[in-house]
């Protein structure tokens, strides 16, 4: 078949096809058409067509795969939508997941700030004496980093820290959970252990006003994210530890679409807490307001995680 009598018997439907993807709606028909433009290109490069047709048929094929292949895009509307409506439903479904491990990280914590309220020097045996420094350091009341005052430039940039370590440590929990558990209970019980310690070791210190007044607000949103990012994943690990009359290809797929509005939430929560530790928590006022603020804070979080693991009930 000459070039000419090849355009002409084509022409019309390259025309609709290349309307079609310009258009706001996506037709069904698309993919059929997608795969005869292509079959058409294929054709006009077997036989050797003008490189103006094979340039023209390329980028309708282009053109088709910028509309066939392009993902969701991921909108604050999109995420506060399932933060909103599926995240509830999420910690229902994984309701006894959220109990153990809220159980388990305060649980621990409890343990590791009594063993160190009883005997101070084993922080010793698990925390480096110049980690213990700079802790001290950072929460002396008389220290420099507690009286000098800090700059807005500087709450940015911590700002952005937070949230790079945050929801690090989130996601390592979330995925983790796909090596049997194991990838999201360590960082979970670690964390929890880490933070019974540490704030043992500054109640000894006589530090405790500086280090709780930092940490109440932003610790109710940040610590309940990291038990809500770990029990997400301790669900993804016990279903393919146990899969059931399920593959376990199909159990991770299954068990990781019921979590996802779990780390869809905790990531919020996560974004939430940095905000708060990065221009809140370091303001030079009296710490009472803090307390205040953080334990309305407290109550908020914990109504929503009861009611929300009651939604179904």
């Amino acid at each position: 078949m000459k070039q000419n009598q090849f355009v002409s018997i084509n022409t019309t439907k390259w025309a609709d096809f290349e309307s079609l993807c310009q258009g706001k709606e996506y037709p069904a028909n698309l993919p059929q058409l997608y795969r005869q433009i292509c079959n058409d290109l294929a054709l006009a490069r077997t036989r050797h067509y003008s490189p103006a047709l094979i340039d023209k048929l390329n980028e309708l094929v282009r053109l088709g795969q910028g509309v066939l292949y392009a993902g969701e895009s991921i909108s604050f509307k999109n995420i506060w939508l399932v933060f909103s409506s599926e995240f509830p439903k999420a910690l229902y479904v994984c309701r006894y997941y959220i109990w153990l491990a809220l159980a388990a990280f305060w649980g621990l914590g409890l343990i590791a700030f009594s063993w160190i309220q009883i005997d101070p020097d084993a922080i010793y045996h698990f925390i480096a004496p110049a980690q213990l420094n700079d802790i001290e350091r950072m929460y002396n009341p008389a220290g420099d980093i507690q009286t000098e005052k800090r700059h807005v430039d500087s709450d940015v940039l911590m700002f952005g820290v937070y949230i790079y370590n945050n929801i690090g440590i989130a996601f390592q929990m979330f995925g983790g959970g796909a090596l049997f558990c194991i990838g999201a209970l360590i960082p979970l019980l670690f964390n929890s252990f880490y933070f019974g310690a540490i704030s043992a070791y500054i109640v000894e210190l006589g530090y405790q006003d500086s280090f709780f007044s930092f940490v109440i607000t932003h610790g109710s949103f940040e610590l309940t994210a990291i038990i809500i990012a770990g029990a997400a994943g301790c669900k993804i690990g016990f279903h393919l530890l146990n899969p059931g009359k399920y593959t376990r290809s199909y159990a991770l797929k299954h068990s990781g679409v019921q979590v996802l509005p779990l780390i869809v939430g905790a990531f919020v929560m996560l974004v939430i807490a940095a905000f708060i530790e990065a221009f809140w928590s370091p303001l030079d006022i009296p710490s009472v307001f803090k307390y205040i603020v953080g334990s309305i804070f407290w109550a908020i979080v914990s109504y929503k995680l009861y009611t929300g693991t009651r939604y179904g009930a």
